[in-house]
């Protein structure tokens, strides 16, 4: 290579850049909704996959999914609330061989006023929104970091990272700590080359905001706040995620990265 050609390779992104070819991908809660689409949108570009979520039957329609698409994917059955058996889990996917990635897709909701929420309430939400990300990812870390395996993590924040919206303050404490969470991770674990960025999702039609989109009232409301007019497609969160997992953002972490219509800009 000449030096006319070094600098152009410095300059250039090539395609394969964004393929992730041999890399080994946990995505929790990739039965359905966003996680579903992350999953699928990997294998496509070419992750081997392994999905984690409470319902058999819909981990085997996203591994169908994957299938048809000419992707392998795998299905682990676990209740990410339990936290003592998270490092369990991990090592049995870690027998089948290395993790590259692992995006924290599962999540609950619960729509209350402050004043109503219940010790119940938080500790559920927080148990699977904060909990299950943080233990889930220094188990997977460890493991690299001990192998010297580069990695990425993805975690899904949304709005209330970023701003207050009322009736959701356990759900708005979960995300906002993903966020320092993963701005601590990133710093920790970047010259080992672990990355670790947060998705923030605006407004999707999935599970968690199906009723609140039913709602005529809420949904005129939503929609006359996003710039673009429209409700995100779960695929736009799927592409996002390819990006962040692959090599074509080897210089990003520590970031919060809005998909959101235009929403906070507004």
């Amino acid at each position: 290579m000449n030096q006319d050609q070094d600098a152009m390779a410095a300059l250039a992104v090539a395609p394969e850049e964004f393929r992730l070819d041999g890399k080994h991908v946990l995505v929790t809660g990739g039965g359905r909704g966003l996680g579903q689409a992350i999953a699928l949108s990997a294998s496509r570009c070419g992750a081997a996959i392994t999905i984690i979520a409470r319902s058999e039957d819909q981990l085997r329609s996203t591994a169908a999914l994957c299938a048809a698409a000419g992707g392998t994917c795998s299905i682990q059955i676990a209740d990410l609330s339990q936290p003592q058996d998270i490092q369990g889990l991990v090592d049995r996917i870690l027998e089948s061989g290395p993790i590259d990635g692992v995006i924290h897709a599962a999540g609950i909701q619960i729509r209350k006023e402050a004043i109503a929420v219940t010790v119940e309430d938080w500790r559920r939400l927080q148990a699977v929104n904060m909990d299950a990300p943080f233990f889930l990812s220094t188990a997977v870390a460890r493991h690299q970091l001990e192998s010297g395996r580069p990695g990425s993590h993805l975690f899904i924040g949304s709005l209330t990272s970023s701003i207050g919206l009322p009736r959701v303050a356990p759900y708005a404490a979960s995300k906002t700590a993903l966020l320092g969470m993963a701005r601590v991770m990133s710093t920790e674990w970047a010259s080992r080359g672990i990355r670790a960025n947060v998705i923030g999702p605006g407004y999707f039609e999935t599970e968690l905001t199906k009723d609140l989109l039913a709602d005529p009232q809420n949904s005129a409301r939503i929609m006359s706040r996003i710039p673009m007019g429209a409700l995100g497609l779960p695929r736009d969160v799927g592409a996002l995620a390819v990006f962040l997992l692959s090599d074509a953002s080897r210089y990003i972490t520590g970031q919060l990265l809005n998909v959101d219509g235009g929403w906070l800009a507004s």
